[in-house]
């Protein structure tokens, strides 16, 4: 996983290089191209987020900044990122009409939500390999009982001559 600071700096470094493509009339693939290396970076940073607001008992009780210091960063990020998505929202719809804006709006929640499907469905298909394997532990150790138990019955049989 990147680090906020890392992933803020990338943002920031293709953002202004989506900036120059754009002043310099590039083609729409590589402007889009530096675009998806932007969103792949803010995506990093709401990540990092939200691992910050449900962190590990150890870094709970080990934190290094302050409370107010803490939160001014993420602000400052935050209003960072508004600005730039503000910033290339406006260079989209100049360049390449509103329609296209809408149209990579509905893409990326359409993806958004496939990524969503596809981790419920990951997470209900382990769920039921974990419970199958733990009846199939479960029938195992029950017909191990059940030998055992027979074959004590028959050692406590009278053997007859």
């Amino acid at each position: 996983m990147i680090d906020p600071i890392s992933a803020l700096a990338t943002a920031t470094a293709v953002f202004d290089g989506v900036k120059k493509a754009v002043k310099a009339g590039q083609e729409a693939e590589a402007i889009f191209r530096q675009m998806g290396k932007w969103w792949s970076a803010v995506s990093a940073l709401n990540e990092h987020e939200e691992r910050v607001k449900n962190p590990p008992i150890f870094k709970k009780l080990l934190h290094s900044k302050s409370v107010e210091q803490e939160a001014m960063d993420a602000v400052i990020r935050r209003k960072k990122i508004a600005e730039q998505e503000k910033e290339l929202r406006e260079m989209i719809c100049y360049a390449y009409g509103i329609e296209a804006y809408r149209e990579m709006l509905q893409e990326r929640r359409k993806i958004k939500d496939d990524r969503e499907k596809m981790g419920r469905r990951q997470a209900e298909r382990r769920s039921a390999f974990l419970q199958n394997l733990l009846y199939g532990v479960l029938l195992l150790l029950c017909s191990y009982g059940l030998y055992w138990i027979v074959d004590f019955i028959i050692g406590m049989w009278p053997k007859g001559k």
